[in-house]
């Protein structure tokens, strides 16, 4: 079904606002009315909202590789790469480190750099 153009949407939007006037009402009297109207009115922007598009799955991961909400700013992923970076870099490992420890830092380090510029070529950041 194709979407209905603007002035279209919001002419249909006045059925629930009425409705939920009417039913508001009829429960409460007149302050209940005014709520009615509320409700109808929240609920018909509610309708009319698009849907926001889904992140991919690989997007998804990198935030959480990151450990960053999708929404946080662009310098808060600047931030917690950062953080990450610090703090699983293999040279900030002591003297007395295991190759296994060493390993486990390459992987973590490699996984970290990959989310964050997976993150930033998705968000245009320079």
């Amino acid at each position: 079904m194709p979407a209905a153009r603007p002035e279209m949407q919001r002419l249909l939007r006045w059925p629930l606002v009425i409705g939920g006037m009417v039913l508001g009402y009829m429960m409460g009297g007149p302050i209940g009315g005014f709520v009615g109207l509320a409700a109808g009115y929240w609920l018909a922007k509610q309708q009319a909202r698009p849907a926001k598009p889904a992140l991919p799955d690989e997007v998804r991961a990198a935030y959480q590789a990151l450990g960053v909400k999708p929404r946080v700013s662009n310098e808060g992923v600047r931030e917690a790469y950062r953080r990450l970076m610090n703090r699983h870099h293999p040279d900030k490992l002591g003297p007395d480190a295991t190759a296994d420890d060493l390993d486990n830092a390459r992987r973590r380090t490699l996984e970290v750099r990959e989310a964050y510029e997976r993150i930033r070529r998705r968000r245009g950041m320079p």
